[in-house]
C-alpha cells in the first residue's frame, strides 16, 4: 500500500499480478454485432466496416472503464450518440457508444480507474436496440476487442520499487529460514491435540 492509500498485488520482482484491462466493460446478454470490415449496416442497408463490438444489454446497465485512463471526450457524436472516449497508457484508446446517460462526475480530463462506472447502456445515435458499442484502438488502429492481446497491468511504480524490493527480500529471507525448520506433520501434530 502506497502512502496515498493505493494498494496492489505484485510478484517479488515488482511485476503486477492484476489485470491491465477488462475484456468486457459491461454485463451483457449477447453480442449483437461483432468486429467486421464488411458488415451490412442494419440502418443504412449497405456494407460498412464495424470497427467495434456491440454488447446487447438492458437500458441502464452500468458501463465500466476497461482500464485506467484519462477521459478525452464525453458528449454526443453522430452515429455514436452519447459517447465516451478514454485514452490509456501505452497508446491504447477505448470508445463507448450509444449510452443512455453518462456518470454525472465524468468530464473531459477526468481520470478513471479500471472498472469505474462511466455511463449506462442506451440506444442513442444510430442504434436499433439498447447496447454498448465498444471500440479498442491500439496506437490508432481499430482492433477487435474480443481477440486483442490485453495490456498487462503496470508494475510497482518506480518511486516505490527500491523499498518494495528491500521489504520483499527480507520476507523471502525469513521464509527461507523458516522452511529449514522441522515441518509440522500428522505424526507430531497429533501430540498437540488433547482429549478432554
Amino acid at each position: 500500500t502506497t502512502p496515498e492509500g493505493k494498494a496492489g498485488y505484485y510478484e517479488p520482482n515488482g511485476a503486477s499480478l492484476g489485470r491491465g484491462f477488462l475484456r468486457y466493460p459491461v454485463e451483457f446478454s449477447r453480442i449483437s454485432s461483432k468486429f467486421s470490415l464488411a458488415r451490412l449496416h442494419p440502418i443504412y442497408d449497405r456494407i460498412k466496416p464495424h470497427k467495434g463490438v456491440d454488447f446487447a444489454a438492458p437500458t441502464g446497465t452500468p458501463i465500466h472503464a476497461a482500464g485506467a485512463g484519462k477521459v478525452e471526450f464525453v458528449g454526443w457524436q453522430h452515429g455514436y450518440g452519447k459517447v465516451v472516449k478514454i485514452k490509456h497508457d501505452g497508446g491504447y484508446e477505448t470508445v463507448y457508444g450509444h449510452m443512455s446517460r453518462f456518470n454525472d462526475a465524468l468530464k473531459k480530463g477526468s481520470t478513471v480507474a479500471m472498472g469505474q462506472t462511466i455511463g449506462f447502456v442506451g440506444m442513442t445515435g444510430d442504434a436499433t436496440g439498447p447496447h454498448l458499442h465498444y471500440e479498442f484502438h491500439v496506437k490508432g488502429v481499430y482492433t477487435d476487442p474480443l481477440i486483442a492481446k490485453m495490456p498487462e497491468a503496470n508494475p510497482i511504480p518506480s518511486k516505490y520499487r527500491k523499498d518494495f524490493l528491500a521489504q520483499t527480500q527480507s520476507v523471502l529471507d525469513l521464509m527461507a529460514q523458516n522452511s529449514q525448520a522441522t515441518p509440522l506433520n500428522a505424526a507430531n501434530a497429533s501430540a498437540l491435540v488433547t482429549n478432554d
